[in-house]
């Protein structure tokens, strides 16, 4: 059984990152000159939040593979790899094998709105796995619904547009 303050806090980070977070604020908030008494413990939290936040990316994304069986444009896995290079199709290498959003494609194609959503994504980031995360979280302002959702529905079209930072999009 862990003994001091430090060994339950990071016994805690290793059952559940987010449970920590607000001990390690007031841990790091009090004792500024020790940082590198809790640097093991936020770079535990650190590791497990990022591992977690690349699980979900792959659950909602296709393979490589994925996409050349879902999509029937593509015959190679270098025409899939061209698009990505080009900046045409969002995608992630994750170990041997690269990731592609599934909200990018529609009805056995590539969406025909994703050069706009792409280029309206670069004003939040380049990287794959934060451009998902914009388009796939809950949006309360969106009743419930996320951005890659909601360019769907014509009622929310607009406003999915707008949060995106592009006029209308593809309209």
């Amino acid at each position: 059984m862990p003994e001091t303050l430090l060994e339950r806090v990071a016994a805690a980070a290793e059952r559940d990152p987010t449970s920590v977070r607000p001990v390690l604020q007031i841990l790091v908030g009090e004792a500024p000159d020790r940082p590198s008494v809790l640097r093991p413990v936020a770079d535990r939290v650190n590791t497990q939040r990022l591992q977690g936040v690349l699980e979900e990316f792959k659950k909602g994304s296709w393979t490589t593979d994925d996409v050349l069986r879902e999509v029937s444009r593509f015959r190679t896995r270098q025409a899939v790899h061209a698009l990505r290079t080009r900046g045409r199709l969002l995608g992630r290498t994750i170990g041997n094998a690269t990731w592609f959003p599934r909200w990018q494609f529609h009805d056995g194609d590539v969406r025909p709105d994703l050069g706009d959503i792409l280029e309206a994504l670069l004003r939040f980031s380049t990287d794959a796995v934060a451009g998902d995360r914009v388009m796939r979280l809950p949006r309360e302002d969106l009743h419930g619904r996320s951005i890659a959702e909601s360019l769907s529905r014509p009622r929310e079209q607009r406003l999915a547009w707008r949060l995106l930072g592009a006029a209308d999009g593809a309209d």
